[in-house]
């Protein structure tokens, strides 16, 4: 039984404020979900990209509201660092978007959901960038080579760097086709171009 002593103890310590609502769950990652993002990741490494980058914009996909950078380090169990780092990438190929909502402090982000657009665009500042950079290793090498004339060992790099340049210029051409959309039938693009406007379920935002 309390003595009287710890009683007037007891009732001198002031109320304790009550704890600020955490948000609701942005995603009940099961073990379903995590082999989804865990797919995508190894899909986008073979692509030549971070696994990062594909498990950080499947979960921004897949999440019921934008996610801040704490988020995404504690539900993909990555370093600040490599969020920080994957997050300016993807935002550079315009796959995620930054948002700050009126009255919250830290920054969230949003996956891109047109597919065909986030696609196009990536091969835009990726790919095509790296098809144009080794033509113009290519233009330079050949350049050089054709001042070399009457050495076999000239003549024979020449004509391999030839196939080279062709080989380059078809890729060129098939990165801007994708891009602007005439490598498909029309169907294609009026299927995928779009975005995914899906209704998420009422959830409180972050602060």
């Amino acid at each position: 039984m309390a003595t009287e002593d710890q009683s007037q103890q007891e009732s001198a310590v002031p109320p304790q404020p009550a704890l600020a609502m955490e948000p609701e769950p942005i995603l009940a990652l099961d073990d379903g979900i995590r082999q989804v993002l865990d797919a995508i990741g190894d899909l986008m490494a073979f692509w030549g990209f971070q696994r990062s980058h594909g498990r950080i914009w499947s979960l921004l996909f897949l999440a019921e509201r934008p996610l801040h950078a704490a988020e995404l380090a504690e539900l993909l169990d990555l370093s600040a660092g490599q969020i920080s780092t994957s997050l300016r990438d993807l935002e550079r190929w315009g796959v995620v978007h930054a948002t700050r909502p009126a009255g919250h402090r830290r920054t969230s982000y949003r996956a891109e959901t047109n597919l065909f657009q986030m696609v196009t665009r990536v091969f835009r500042e990726r790919e095509l960038e790296q098809i144009r950079s080794l033509a113009k290793v290519l233009l330079q090498a050949r350049s050089h080579l054709r001042q070399s004339k009457g050495d076999p060992r000239a003549n024979f790099r020449l004509q391999r760097l030839e196939g080279l340049l062709a080989a380059t210029e078809v890729g060129r051409t098939l990165v801007e086709r994708l891009i602007n959309g005439s490598l498909f039938p029309k169907w294609v693009i009026t299927a995928l171009d779009r975005p995914l406007t899906a209704e998420a379920p009422p959830i409180q935002p972050a602060e």
